[in-house]
C-alpha cells in the first residue's frame, strides 16, 4: 500500500506532469493529448485508471475524435489550477491512493466501503455542514476522497460551504445546483475552490448559471433528472449541452429496466462519441467504478434530514449520537448480505 509520504511525492510529480501537459496541449492539442493519455497509462496503478487510459488511447487514435475538441475546450475555458487540482484529486488521490486504502480497510474489517458518498444539503435542514464535515473526515481516513453534493436550494451565504471544500484540498467535490439562479458573487466565490466541479441542472436557469460560471473559468457540467428517455432525446441533449460533461440521474419511479437501457446507451455513446461531451449515467457508473476498485458495490446517499436507506428499504440516521461512518457501512453490508440470502 502507498505510504502517506510516498503519496505526497507522487501527487507532486503528477501535478508537475499535468502542468506540462496543459501547457503543451495549448500548443499542439492532438499530440499533447495522446502524450497525456500515454503518461496517464504509465502512472496508473489502480484498476480503474488502467481501464480508463487504455480506452482513451484507443479512442484518440482517431484524429476526428470529438474528445479532442472536448479537451481543447477544457484547457481554453477552465482555470488551469482547477483543471489540475480536480483531475489529480479524482484520478490519483481517489482512484489510486484512496482505492488502495479502501481495499485494505475492506480486507481488515470485512465490510464494504464506497469510493464516494452522495449528500443532499439544505441550509435549514437537520443534516448540517458540521455533520457532513465529520463524515468526510471519517471517510478520508478509510479511502473516500470524492463527494457528491446535491443542493436543494441556493444558500444565501456560501462561505461555510466553500470553506468545507477548501479544508480538504486534496479531495474532489461535485456540486449539483438546483434550478435556481446564481449571482455573480456566488460564481466568484465558487471559482476560488479549485477542487470542485459545478453542475447546473438542464432546466430554466442553466444557461445563465453556466454562463456565469464560465466567465469565472469554473469547471462545469450539466445534469438531467430522467424518468425515461430514448437515444434520440439523449443525442439531442448531448448536442445542446453547454458543458464538457453531462450527468444523467434517474428520478424516483424510473424503472430498473429503463435505467439499464439508458446506461447502455450512454456507454455506447462514450465509446463511439459524436459530440464533444462526456456523458455518464451517474448511479450505474458509480457502481461500475466501485466494482473496478474493490470487486463489490456499495452505495450511500444521505438525505438532508440525515437519513439514508439500507438495501432492504429501511432507514437509518447519521444524526444519532453513536453513529459513525464505519458502523453505518457495517449496517449496509450486513443488510445487503441478508437481502442476498433471502
Amino acid at each position: 500500500m502507498i505510504s502517506l509520504k510516498t503519496e505526497k511525492v507522487t501527487y507532486s510529480l503528477i501535478e508537475a506532469a499535468v502542468n506540462r501537459g496543459i501547457k503543451e496541449m495549448q500548443e499542439d492539442p492532438k499530440r499533447s493529448v495522446r502524450k497525456l493519455a500515454d503518461l496517464g497509462n504509465q502512472f496508473a496503478r489502480g484498476r480503474f485508471q488502467k481501464s480508463f487510459f487504455e480506452l482513451s488511447q484507443t479512442l484518440l487514435q482517431d484524429d476526428d475524435c470529438p474528445y479532442y475538441t472536448l479537451l481543447s475546450r477544457l484547457t481554453e475555458e477552465i482555470d488551469h489550477e482547477t483543471l489540475k487540482r480536480f483531475g489529480v484529486n479524482l484520478g490519483y488521490t481517489s482512484w489510486t491512493y484512496g482505492a488502495q486504502l479502501i481495499r485494505a480497510y475492506e480486507k481488515e474489517h470485512g465490510f464494504e466501503v464506497p469510493w464516494t458518498i452522495f449528500f443532499h444539503y439544505h441550509p435549514q435542514a437537520s443534516f448540517t455542514l458540521s455533520h457532513m464535515d465529520s463524515l468526510i473526515r471519517e471517510g478520508r481516513s478509510i479511502g473516500i476522497f470524492t463527494y457528491f453534493l446535491r443542493l436543494e436550494t441556493i444558500p444565501e451565504d456560501w462561505s461555510t460551504l466553500t470553506e468545507l471544500f477548501c479544508r480538504y484540498e486534496n479531495s474532489a467535490f461535485l456540486l449539483f445546483l438546483p434550478d435556481e439562479e446564481l449571482n455573480e458573487d456566488a460564481a466568484g466565490i465558487l471559482s476560488e475552490c479549485h477542487n470542485v466541479l459545478i453542475s447546473a441542472e438542464l432546466s430554466t436557469c442553466y444557461k445563465k448559471n453556466i454562463s456565469l460560471l464560465k466567465q469565472k473559468s469554473c469547471l462545469t457540467a450539466n445534469h438531467h433528472y430522467y424518468l425515461e428517455t430514448d437515444d434520440e432525446t439523449l443525442s439531442s441533449q448531448l448536442k445542446g449541452c453547454e458543458s464538457p460533461f453531462l450527468f444523467l440521474l434517474a428520478q424516483n419511479g424510473c424503472s430498473h429496466a429503463d435505467q439499464e437501457q439508458l446506461a447502455e446507451s450512454v456507454y455506447q455513446l462514450r465509446c463511439h462519441p459524436k459530440y464533444p461531451v462526456f456523458p455518464m449515467e451517474l448511479f450505474t457508473d458509480h457502481k461500475r467504478i466501485d466494482h473496478i476498485i474493490s470487486g463489490k458495490t456499495c452505495f450511500m446517499e444521505i438525505n438532508s434530514d440525515g437519513t439514508f436507506s439500507l438495501p432492504d428499504g429501511s432507514n437509518l440516521s447519521v444524526l444519532e449520537p453513536e453513529a459513525s461512518l464505519p458502523s453505518l457501512l457495517r449496517e449496509i453490508t450486513l443488510t445487503a448480505s441478508c437481502e442476498t440470502c433471502s
